[in-house]
Order: structure tokens, then C-alpha cells, then sequence
């Protein structure tokens, strides 16, 4: 197993972050009840594949880690299930071989017939539908036919009497109501059993349970879900950790219960506290979703020039910052696909342009084009390169991004108008460049991604028009923004709207 966090793109951050979780829910005191918590994030913060690494971590550390995957299993209508099984199935994978003994096999049979006391009546079809689809068969063999002997006295009882009279009724339902109390009871302590004996010389130790992409989830189910663990799984040294886009969750649940419902108090009932997964930036996102990563990469002779899928990267989460209040991450993932589709094409592949306008360009189609005013498709698209939309939310950025002896700023949306105006003067074979006029003062870059796109500004950039001053004919310039945005409208790339399962690297 690989050491936790070691492919993540935001470096130590993340790993810190589930370091500083698993130190608080490691002091709270389960020595007598369970402790849930819910993991909030929105799509796209890399949730997912957050739990995936804080799971190997609290394994590192010697705790026993139960990852489930709620959405994958919602169709079986019984979480009581899903997650007996997970955990008979993921602690034998985790205890030494040793540790599986007689005494052990007796206390998942002990699980399993408690399970079936307390379940529902459909639990043998459901053991084998979870069976094939969750564990395999090879692999469950065992777990299958404990849970099938066990099953043998549920399916055995006799049926109900139907011609009880109300008296009767009444004491037969006051009779299952403690029966079913005295099932819980029991079920609660074999399983308690169970993971004592797992644990074994690691009594100090808890059970972390992560439960995930509950909002994605049928709301009925949802809410199952967290009833279950709330009532059935209040089981000493258990940590429950469900991880959620909360907000989504809470619309589900008031789908249920309607709009007037309050559903975040609701949800209050079963979290004892709520930690945050932050929002990653934007190039940290695009890093971890690999983007424009081939083995085929070609350098873009560009202004700037883009040498690498890192400085396409960086030129992207630049523009990105700039409209950062119209931009999800989501929304990042569709644009950056057309982006990848619009460079690659025989328009553009072996031309030369100015690459900020050209994404400022595709991000303003993708995010203006409902405006109002201005009509113009151009002009709407021209709203992600420029700062004098004062109608919008949208605060554009300087970052600052440079600053010379006078610490006087030059906003992004000039740097990205030097490019376009020299490679227009280059197009018309000016000698006089516009970016010469900043060359006398001492710059420096504040921002990380902005070095990584041109690290020596004026420099880099007077480098970049030398490098394509050679390539051939004016013909391969493009230099004007309206020519390129009728290259982007003739490719006829629209939004994809579908929503991929989260597992980001971040």
C-alpha cells in the first residue's frame, strides 16, 4: 500500500489537513458511545479521493478503516447491510492472519445472526445481491453462508396470526417493540465483540468508518442511511465520518420532508461536528485532474510560449481567478475539455495567438453568452478579459501580479492586451514592441502561477516574440480577437452538462 497522500497534487496541504482531523476525532471520548462527524465539500474539492488517502493514513497510525461507498449501493434498500458487511469484509482483510480464530470466525457469526435478528425480512435475497455486487463471491464465501445459516430461523418463524384482536394486537406490538430493543442491544454488543477482538493489543485504538457520496444518494435512502448509523451503530471506539456536498444533502432530505423543512437542523441531530474540506484553487484542481497531460504533448509557439501542460495549466487558472465568481470547478472541467479540443484543432495547431486571449476567449463564451447586454456574442465573450463589466459580480483581478520601482501594478487584463498588441505589430512586421516601454523597470512576481507562465516578466515575453518572429509568413499569426473567437464558434463546441463521479487527486 502506497503511503497516504504521496500522489496528492496540493503536496503536504491536504495530508496536514487529515493529520489535524484524525488528532481531533482521536481525542474524543468513545469509550462509551460512537462519534459521527460530517465531511463537507463541494463537487469537485476532491472528496473522494480525500477519504481514499485519510483512510490509508488512520491505518497508518493503527486504527481499523472501513471506506463505503453509499451511492454504489443504494439500489439494495438496506444500509444496515451494506455496512455489516463491509466491515465483517474489510476488518478480516486488515487483522493479521493469526488473529483469524476460531474465536474471531465465532464473533462474525455472532454478527451475522444478531444482523438477522434485527434486519428486515428481505435480508437473505439482499446478502446475496450485496454479496456479488460489493465483495465478489470468491471472496465472501464465508461471510455468504454464515449470514445464509443465520438467516435459517428468520425465514423458519411462523407467520403472523391474522385474526388478532385489538388487545391482542396491542400486546403482540409492545411485545416486538422490546424484542427489538433487546436485538439492538444485542446486536450493538457482538459487534463491540467483534472489533475488540480486531483490535486486540491496540485497545487504545477506534473503528473509522468513511462513508461516502451520501448526497448523491436517493433522498429515502439518505436518510436510511443516517438513521441507521445513528440508532444501530452507537457502538463505543466507532467513528463515523460522512462525506457529503451538505448543501446537496439538505436538498434531498427537504425533497422528502418538503421545502419548509429544516433540514440543516435535521442533520444537526446526527452530526456531533461538521469539518470543512476546502475548495482547492484553480490550478491546483487542473493539476489534479491531469489536465492536458499526454505523452504527446507539443510546445505552443504562442505569446507567451506554452512549453509544457504545467504552463498551459498555469495560463488557465489564471484567467480562471479572473471570473472566479461565475466559475465552478465543474464548470472548470467542461471548459477546460473544449479548450483541449479547440488548441489541438487544424485551425489552431500550428499557428501562433495570443493563449490568454484565446482561453479568456472560451471561458467568456461558456459563462456570458446569457448576458443581456452586450448582444454581440464577441463582446460577451470579450466580459472574461477585461474589467469593465460593472454589472457583474465578478471583481477583476491585478493579483498584483507585478510590481516595479514605483510599486505601481500591472493588472492581468494588460498583460494579456501586450500579447495580443505585439503579436499584431509582429503581424505587420513593426519593429517598435509594445512590451518595451516596461523594460526599463524591476519587476517582480508575486504569484507562484504566474511564474510558472512567464517567470521573468518583461523578459520571457521579449524571448517569446523572438522565438515566433522566425516562424514563416504573417499567415500563422493570429492576432485578432474576433478571428479567433469565429474559429472557436465554427468548431460548434457546446457545454457537456453531464456529472462525472468525483475521485480528483487533491
Amino acid at each position: 500500500m502506497t503511503l497516504a497522500f504521496s500522489g496528492c497534487a496540493t503536496g503536504e496541504k491536504r495530508k496536514k489537513l487529515a493529520v489535524s482531523f484524525t488528532q481531533y476525532l482521536s481525542s474524543r471520548n468513545t469509550k462509551d458511545n460512537s462519534f459521527v462527524v460530517n465531511l463537507n465539500g463541494v463537487w469537485g474539492s476532491g472528496k473522494t479521493y480525500f477519504i481514499t488517502e485519510w483512510k490509508k493514513l488512520v491505518q497508518e497510525k493503527q486504527h481499523i478503516a472501513i471506506n463505503i461507498d453509499a451511492w454504489e449501493s443504494d439500489y439494495l434498500n438496506d444500509p444496515l447491510t451494506i455496512i455489516i458487511a463491509e466491515i465483517l469484509e474489510q476488518i478480516k482483510a486488515q487483522i493479521a492472519p493469526s488473529k483469524y480464530d476460531p474465536s474471531y470466525k465465532n464473533a462474525e457469526k455472532n454478527v451475522a445472526s444478531a444482523l438477522i435478528s434485527v434486519g428486515k425480512s428481505t435480508i437473505p435475497l439482499g446478502i446475496k445481491v450485496l454479496g456479488k455486487h460489493l465483495l465478489g463471491e470468491a471472496a465472501t464465501d464465508d461471510i455468504l453462508n454464515i449470514l445464509e445459516k443465520a438467516s435459517g430461523s428468520l425465514i423458519s418463524r411462523p407467520k403472523k396470526q391474522n385474526d388478532l384482536n385489538m388487545g391482542e394486537l396491542g400486546l403482540e406490538a409492545a411485545r416486538q417493540h422490546t424484542r427489538h430493543k433487546q436485538f439492538t442491544k444485542e446486536f450493538k454488543q457482538q459487534v463491540q465483540d467483534l472489533v475488540d477482538l480486531a483490535l486486540n493489543e491496540h485497545q487504545s485504538k477506534q473503528v473509522y468508518v468513511f462513508i461516502d457520496e451520501l448526497d448523491r444518494c436517493r433522498p429515502t435512502y439518505a436518510i436510511e442511511m443516517l438513521e441507521t448509523v445513528k440508532h444501530l451503530f452507537d457502538i463505543p471506539n466507532f467513528i463515523f465520518v460522512l462525506s457529503t456536498d451538505t448543501s446537496q444533502l439538505q436538498h434531498s432530505i427537504k425533497a422528502v420532508y418538503g421545502n419548509e423543512f429544516d433540514s440543516y437542523e435535521y442533520l444537526s441531530r446526527f452530526f456531533e461536528q461538521r469539518l470543512s474540506l476546502p475548495e482547492p484553487n484553480f490550478f491546483e484542481f487542473l493539476t489534479a485532474e491531469k489536465t492536458f497531460e499526454s505523452q504527446d504533448f507539443q510546445a505552443l509557439k504562442t505569446l507567451p510560449t506554452i512549453d509544457n501542460a504545467e504552463q498551459l495549466r498555469a495560463a488557465v487558472a489564471l484567467v480562471c481567478e479572473q471570473n472566479k465568481h461565475q466559475l465552478t470547478l465543474r464548470r472548470v472541467k467542461q471548459i477546460t475539455a473544449q479548450l483541449e479540443t479547440i488548441i489541438q484543432s487544424e485551425e489552431l495547431k500550428y499557428r501562433t495567438y495570443p493563449i490568454l486571449t484565446l482561453i479568456g476567449l472560451v471561458i467568456g463564451r461558456a459563462l456570458y453568452s446569457g448576458l443581456k447586454k452586450p448582444i454581440d456574442p464577441f463582446s460577451q465573450a470579450r466580459q472574461a478579459l477585461s474589467d469593465d463589466l460593472k454589472n457583474q459580480e465578478r471583481i477583476f483581478n491585478s493579483l498584483p501580479v507585478l510590481i516595479n520601482q514605483t510599486k505601481a501594478k500591472i493588472h492581468f487584463h494588460t498583460v494579456i492586451d501586450i500579447c495580443a498588441k505585439n503579436l499584431n505589430q509582429l503581424d505587420v512586421q513593426s519593429n517598435q514592441m509594445e512590451i518595451s516601454r516596461y523594460n526599463s523597470g524591476v519587476f517582480e512576481t508575486k504569484n507562484e502561477i504566474f511564474k510558472l507562465l512567464i517567470p521573468n516578466f518583461p523578459l520571457t515575453l521579449i524571448n517569446s516574440i523572438s522565438k515566433i518572429s522566425n516562424l514563416g509568413p504573417s499567415g500563422g499569426i493570429i492576432a485578432d480577437q474576433k478571428k479567433l473567437f469565429s474559429i472557436i464558434e465554427s468548431l460548434n463546441l457546446y457545454n457537456d452538462t453531464s456529472e462525472d463521479q468525483e475521485n480528483t487527486d487533491i
